[in-house]
Order: structure tokens, then C-alpha cells, then sequence
């Protein structure tokens, strides 16, 4: 059996009111508002320019050299969310966020034996920022964890939060 790569074009269906940004998040959020914001934020050590490189170059049509043997391009849109200062980052983040809803997935590594893998922010960090902000509800689901074979992590799981906003300004 030959393994295959097939690329296929998508049907796609007409959209009259949409917005792309790329931009930081952080900044973003000051100058627009939304109904519900989903956010993903990378919350260890490792940069998702560095490992998720693949599809923003594909989108872009970039083609970086790359090196090392993970085939890694250079360093860059390097995220304060993967370091000491994400916490006060996504305070910030969620403060000045204009959504009637705030959906934020997370998962817990933060007692991780591999410092790389430690998050920046602890669930009870992103659980007071949210509830300042609302009304919020904790969903959670036990996950396995990514592992290169370093770390034997007990009981990780995926959390989702779902915040209604106090109060938001909306377009």
C-alpha cells in the first residue's frame, strides 16, 4: 500500500460579512468586538511559530530555509504567552476583550515534569481572569497528553471555559 498526499479544493459558499485579521491578539481586541471569541493561546514554553509553522507558509506561499533535524525555521511571531509574563498577557487579553461570550480551551501540564511543557498560566489564574470578566462555566474531559516519551503525566485533561461577558460594547 503507497502512502498518498492528496490536497483537494473545498466547495465554498458565499459570505457577505466576514473579517481576517492577523495581528496580535492583544491589540486586535481594542478595536473590534465580537459575539463569541474562541481562544487557544499557546500556555507553555513551546512557541507554536516553531512547531505550526507549516500551514501559515502555505497560506502565505513562503518558503523558509529550515534546519536542524525537526526541520525548523527561524524564530519568529514569538508569543509572550509562552513566557513568565503570559499571565499578566491574558489578563490583559480578556479585559479588553468586546464579546457577549468568551470560549478559552486549556489543558493541564502545569505541574509537568518537563519545564517545556509547564504552563505560564495556572487553571486557577485563567479561571479568576474569566470570572472577573463573567459568568463563567468550567467543562472538562480527561485527554491524553502529547508525549516525546520524557514525561509520564497523570490525570491530564482538556478544559474548556465558557464566560458570558458582564457587560461589552458591541458594534
Amino acid at each position: 500500500m503507497k502512502d498518498s498526499f492528496v490536497l483537494k479544493q473545498i466547495d465554498v459558499f458565499p459570505i457577505d460579512d466576514i473579517s481576517i485579521y492577523r495581528q496580535d491578539a492583544n491589540l486586535l481586541v481594542k478595536n473590534i468586538s465580537a459575539d463569541i471569541v474562541y481562544i487557544d493561546p499557546p500556555y507553555n514554553s513551546r512557541q507554536y511559530s516553531r512547531f505550526y509553522h507549516v500551514l501559515e507558509n502555505l497560506t502565505k506561499w513562503n518558503k523558509p530555509e529550515l534546519y536542524g533535524v525537526a526541520l525548523k525555521q527561524q524564530a519568529e511571531n514569538m508569543s509572550d504567552y509562552c513566557r513568565a509574563n503570559a499571565k499578566s498577557k491574558f489578563y490583559e487579553l480578556i479585559k479588553d476583550l468586546q464579546a457577549k461570550y468568551i470560549v478559552v480551551s486549556y489543558n493541564n501540564t502545569y505541574d509537568s515534569k518537563s519545564d517545556s511543557s509547564k504552563n505560564k498560566i495556572s487553571l486557577d489564574n485563567i479561571k479568576n481572569i474569566l470570572e472577573n470578566k463573567g459568568s463563567t462555566k468550567i467543562f472538562d474531559k480527561d485527554y491524553r497528553y502529547f508525549t516525546a516519551g520524557n514525561t509520564d503525566f497523570q490525570n491530564h485533561k482538556e478544559y474548556l471555559f465558557v464566560t458570558r461577558a458582564k457587560s461589552a460594547k458591541h458594534n
